[in-house]
């Protein structure tokens, strides 16, 4: 019989979800880990029935793979992943800097402005994991200010992605100050309503950020497939 569905158990799917969500980006859970729904509902004192809803659900967002008669593993995360992710990503980043530049305000710019000056400290301490959330939040906030919510939903999970790639290993300081200086550009393109300027410095961006997450991916031994896969 199908257990019953309620709003506490809902809750509960929730929670399990965002914290195997949580794992599975900052590489806690790695690329490849076999999840047991058991072992998992004793680690956070539930049943397996919540444990196998936030698993389908992740498979759902791509974040994890069922394998029949095997089960849940982690995704391995490949060139492929690398490459097909960061072209929709340029795609929607382009359009939504499109749309922001027709409805971007104030407030939106003084917080773009606000991230960069908090990113240009960071970058100062050194502290890079910060550095990568500051630029998924400069990025988003481009997004939500194209006024297009479905388009910021889309790139927001888009950043969730990304977080893996970027926790593959730690980026160099040349690269953490370019993206920077890009991001700087950008920004002064989005405020003067250069659009075609903008397109081509952010499409710029974009593909430098893809190439350096295929060369980090390179670099890596073990849990990582450095190649395709299906």
């Amino acid at each position: 019989m199908t257990a019953k569905i309620t709003p506490k158990t809902q809750n509960l799917h929730a929670t399990i979800y965002e914290k195997l969500k949580s794992q599975i980006i900052n590489l806690t859970l790695k690329p490849g880990q076999k999840l047991q729904d058991r072992q998992l509902g004793l680690q956070f004192g539930v049943s397996r029935t919540p444990i196998r809803e936030a698993l389908n659900r992740l498979v759902q967002e791509d974040f994890v793979r069922q394998i029949s008669g095997r089960g849940y593993f982690v995704k391995e995360i490949s060139i492929r992943d690398i490459e097909e992710i960061y072209e929709v990503r340029e795609a929607l980043e382009v359009l939504a800097a499109q749309q922001a530049i027709r409805n971007i305000n104030n407030q939106q710019i003084k917080k773009l402005s606000e991230i960069l000056n908090s990113h240009k400290k960071l970058i100062q301490k050194g502290e890079v994991k910060s550095r990568l959330l500051e630029e998924a939040d400069f990025h988003k906030t481009i997004a939500l200010s194209s006024e297009n919510q479905y388009l910021y939903e889309i790139i927001n999970n888009i950043f969730d992605k990304i977080a893996v790639f970027q926790g593959i290993d730690i980026l160099t300081s040349k690269r953490v100050k370019a993206a920077y200086q890009q991001h700087r550009e950008i920004f002064n393109l989005l405020k003067e309503k250069k659009a075609q300027m903008l397109e081509k410095k952010l499409r710029r961006h974009i593909s430098e950020a893809k190439r350096d997450a295929i060369e980090r991916l390179k670099k890596e031994t073990g849990f990582l497939y450095l190649g395709y896969h299906a």
